[in-house]
């Protein structure tokens, strides 16, 4: 496999650039996601529904751009990047959703902040 370039590695920079602000254009912020405001409101479903809406249109958007990069620069890692972007980004927002802040046991600087634990366990 051939070396990357330096005009590679800018292009995988500008393309996390480039999803970071597409998809919060149409997500809100993984800290909002995991908040007690948004779990704890009667509207949490219709909005569960639409961050999925912004997870399909934004994953669009940048593996488009993925696509066209590797259209024009006849080289793969554009597009595997695009899609490893998107990746991190819709696992970020599904595991947001699926695990709200107020559910962390520990207070900060109690163990590893890394390391998410339930009451119980």
């Amino acid at each position: 496999m051939a070396e990357n370039s330096a005009d590679d590695i800018t292009i995988v920079i500008l393309l996390i650039g480039e999803a970071s602000g597409v998809f919060a254009g149409f997500c809100p912020s993984w800290f909002t996601v995991s908040s007690p405001f948004f779990h704890d409101q009667d509207a949490k479903a219709g909005n569960v529904k639409r961050i999925r809406w912004g997870e399909i249109a934004a994953t669009a958007i940048v593996t488009a751009t993925g696509w066209a990069v590797t259209q024009r620069t006849g080289k793969k890692l554009p597009l595997m990047a695009a899609v490893a972007i998107c990746g991190v980004f819709v696992g970020g927002y599904e595991y947001m959703i699926a695990n709200p802040s107020k559910d962390d046991e520990k207070e900060p600087g109690e163990g590893s902040w890394l390391v998410r634990s339930k009451k119980g366990d």
